[in-house]
């Protein structure tokens, strides 16, 4: 597959497990206790057990991290890393949602002057920089 083909392909399974949550737990995500943060939480558990098992830790989804939400159950691993990191990434989403429902500034600050890349890392593109 070439890279904007699998951009593409993240992308979709991104908008499609959106769309499973919001059938599930309603569009503004119901469900959850949102005022404790526990979209971040699940996300961010999802990609810790991700992590894990990329780092060859087999029984990272045996149990769910630290972080996971204490009053949700069903943590799981949803299969390939690729599912994973996607479904991660969708609890991530909908926390970005919830903060902008609640007038969060969505503003994204640019590199300071002070904030120089490190030439040894390479240099981004400038012209899509």
């Amino acid at each position: 597959m070439d890279a904007q083909s699998a951009e593409h392909a993240a992308l979709a399974f991104i908008v499609n497990e959106l769309a499973r949550q919001n059938e599930m737990w309603g569009p503004a995500n119901e469900r959850v206790d949102v005022s404790n943060g526990e979209l971040f939480q699940a996300g961010v558990a999802q990609l810790d057990a991700t992590f894990d098992r990329r780092n060859d830790e087999p029984a990272a989804f045996d149990e769910a991290p630290e972080i996971y939400p204490q009053n949700w159950s069903g943590f799981r691993s949803y299969g390939g890393d690729f599912a994973n990191i996607g479904v991660g990434i969708t609890f991530l989403v909908q926390e970005m949602k919830r903060l902008a429902m609640n007038g969060e500034d969505l503003t994204r600050l640019s590199r300071r002057p002070d904030q120089a890349y490190n030439p040894e890392t390479g240099l981004p593109n400038p012209v899509s920089a």
